[in-house]
């Protein structure tokens, strides 16, 4: 009888760690009612193996290796409470944290850290964060927003899906997922990039608390924000005002001059050229630190261009605009042919946060000076992909002033590849003499092409790169410079749902099988050796 139980007993025992190791798997993978049932069974088997070696069990408890065992735990356990408890004061008193990664991936810039300590009320930040958002994303978001609240108690973050809080996405108008809303009392700014500046720049905006007020030239048949049609920009403006911008037309005919709150002027396809004393309004605007828009779309039926005027007022500004059609054949837009071609952008601060493309249906080339004065600042935005042969600036015309319909290009005559089509100009501010944070510097972007933020075309990209040039032209990104992190170097690629099973596997049930079944080996020839 005691040969049967001491072969029973360990059977039991090995049953109930096989089927602890089959319940933890079930767990693992879902399967809930394998998970009770093997639950159950271990139970039983471990009630059983109990039961059957009761008095060895009693004996071990007993036994001087058990105080041993107990002293060993208990001074354990002491040793880590000392340690909770030092960890607790040293917390409490001190609340310190130690950054070791190699970007300070979990560290504020000093900039930050000085602004949200001016920050005196409250910001309520709401992180739509859905499905379509990678999880590397999300993660990183969820880490940044942390360090703002533990930064001061004035920020406070949420968690929101777009695709089930239905009444939060409509409240804020939600177009992309991963959008991020940084809301006060009176306002709110939203930020679809995860990036340090642009968070800090949000803060900004909301406890400066002020509208800056745009305004757009009319009366000389350009685009206007009050027209709903296909050639409007009612769209433009909607999108200014989500972004906390007021839009205002402009007309010289009963205003005699630009408004002093006029933060930026745009001019966007003027189809009437503009009269001598207006070219002068605009002129001493820029002479005294003005922000200038402007689009002027290429001359297609006369080689007489109509806003000359303009372009020559541009070229004391360091941009040459030519009285071109650009054309690229390697990246243009199928619908519409080499004539809207796609251009790639050049590094610079409107254009360093776009994801995607923008097409320009039917541009001229805008393209820095060569004698541009030195106090200037003059980048290219966007240039055609093309090489020779297959993008140009086409300047020969029919004798009726139109272009050709069979284009080539003409070496020596056309404007050679890569043709800029946009063009930023920074006056260059002495810092004996002023402040770099007062904005007191003119600022001017020109585009060769008007069409691209019309109500019909005004797609995200498009609507990035207008929001983007209104916000370099006001010097809202400029607030502060935080130096975006390249997460894409330390990223590690996302596992697979297999990878995730296997590594789940072999953790949880393999390795301890491992283990296992080479204890029952040691201990089975321990036996074998105890019975010779």
């Amino acid at each position: 009888m005691e040969t049967n139980k001491g072969i029973a007993a360990p059977l039991f025992g090995i049953l109930t760690l096989i089927f602890t190791f089959v319940g933890i798997a079930n767990w693992i993978f879902q399967a809930r009612l394998a998970f009770w049932i093997c639950l159950l069974l271990a139970l039983v088997s471990l009630i059983i193996f109990i039961r059957l070696r009761f008095s060895a069990i009693m004996d071990f408890f007993v036994s001087r290796q058990a105080r041993y065992g107990a002293n060993v735990a208990l001074s354990i356990v002491g040793v880590i409470g000392i340690a909770v408890f030092v960890n607790a004061i040293v917390v409490q008193r001190f609340d310190k944290r130690v950054d070791i990664t190699l970007n300070q991936l979990y560290t504020l810039s000093e900039q930050t850290r000085k602004i949200l300590k001016t920050v005196d009320k409250d910001i309520r930040v709401t992180a739509f964060l859905g499905q379509n958002v990678p999880a590397q994303n999300q993660q990183r978001a969820r880490d940044m927003l942390g360090l703002y609240a533990y930064e001061t108690q004035f920020v406070t973050v949420s968690y929101a899906d777009p695709y089930i809080d239905q009444l939060l996405r409509n409240k804020y108008d939600i177009r992309v997922d991963g959008t991020i809303v940084f809301e006060s009392d009176t306002r709110h700014e939203k930020v679809t990039t995860i990036e340090e500046q642009k968070f800090t720049s949000a803060i900004l905006k909301l406890i400066k608390d002020e509208t800056k007020k745009i305004y757009f030239l009319v009366g000389h048949e350009e685009h206007e924000i009050e027209d709903f049609n296909n050639e409007g920009y009612s769209s433009l403006r909607a999108e200014l005002e989500n972004q906390n911008y007021a839009a205002f037309s402009l007309s010289f005919l009963t205003e005699p001059d630009i408004p002093a709150d006029c933060e930026v002027l745009v001019i966007a396809g003027p189809k009437t050229p503009l009269s001598r004393h207006e070219l002068d309004i605009v002129a001493k605007y820029l002479a005294r630190n003005g922000k200038l828009l402007l689009m002027l779309d290429p001359s297609l039926t006369s080689a007489e261009d109509t806003n000359s005027g303009l372009v020559r007022l541009m070229k004391r500004w360091g941009v040459t605009i030519g009285n071109d059609f650009v054309v690229d054949e390697t990246d243009f837009v199928p619908l519409f042919g080499p004539g809207a071609p796609v251009p790639g952008f050049e590094l610079h601060e409107i254009t360093r946060a776009m994801r995607d493309f923008v097409a320009f249906p039917i541009t001229r080339s805008v393209t820095p000076a060569a004698d541009s004065p030195t106090t200037l600042s003059v980048k290219s935005l966007a240039k055609t992909v093309g090489g020779i042969q297959d993008s140009w600036g086409e300047t020969e015309r029919m004798p009726d002033g139109t272009f050709s319909t069979e284009l080539a290009y003409t070496d020596g005559v056309d404007t050679p590849p890569p043709v800029s089509v946009a063009v930023a100009v920074e006056q260059q501010v002495n810092s004996n003499n002023q402040d770099e944070t007062t904005g007191a510097s003119t600022r001017i972007v020109v585009f060769g092409d008007s069409d691209f933020a019309v109500n019909a075309a005004l797609r995200e990209a498009n609507r990035d790169l207008f929001l983007a040039t209104i916000n370099w032209l006001t010097l809202e990104e400029d607030l502060i410079a935080i130096r975006p992190l390249d997460l894409q170097k330390q990223a590690l690629r996302q596992m697979r749902v297999q990878d995730v099973q296997l590594i789940q596997i072999t953790s949880v049930f393999l390795i301890p099988a491992i283990v296992f079944t080479a204890g029952l080996i040691v201990w089975w020839q321990r036996r074998k050796g105890e019975d010779v």
